[in-house]
């Protein structure tokens, strides 16, 4: 059986509609604060908290558009990972067509409706790539995760092997 693989991650709309979501709601929550909805704390506290509530949405909103890249990753017959990092006007600035190869790190998760890849080159620089099932087609979904729990397997094999000494 061959797990060569290859698939153009786009950036998940789910994903970016509940961190809206999530936003629009941290929002209402500076807004009642502000509003004095909360009268039994000091004026002083609540303006702390609306300005605490501001920054961390103003963060994850900046995070959440810088990191909205398009991947392209391929895994060859072998488990060897090769990713490319794209902006939706082309290749970025740091990546060629080729991409960089690298090794998935074993926190990475793989669960059948969501893939956490935990991807380390060889600068040690780590690539989270977050692939939910509307980023790709079911069936190069389906084929990514087969891929990526058949290299688990694999370094998981290699590892006992190595530990007990065969």
């Amino acid at each position: 059986m061959s797990i060569a693989v290859s698939a153009v991650v786009q950036p998940s709309r789910q994903l970016f509609l509940l961190v809206g979501g999530m936003l629009v709601i941290l929002f209402f929550i500076a807004g009642l604060i502000a509003s004095g909805s909360m009268e039994t704390l000091p004026s002083a506290a609540r303006i702390v908290l609306v300005l605490m509530c501001i920054a961390v949405a103003s963060h994850v909103f900046f995070r959440t558009m810088w990191r909205r890249k398009i991947h392209v990753i391929h895994i060859s017959g072998t488990g060897q990972i090769r990713v490319a990092q794209r902006q939706k006007s082309g290749l970025s600035e740091g990546g060629s067509v080729e991409g960089e190869v690298v090794h998935l790190l074993p926190v990475s998760t793989l669960w059948s409706g969501l893939l956490l890849l935990h991807l380390q080159n060889d600068r040690q620089q780590t690539i989270v790539v977050t692939i939910l099932p509307d980023s790709v087609s079911p069936a190069s979904f389906k084929a990514l995760l087969l891929a990526c729990r058949w290299i688990v397997l694999r370094h998981a094999d290699a590892e006992i092997k190595r530990q007990t000494g065969n």
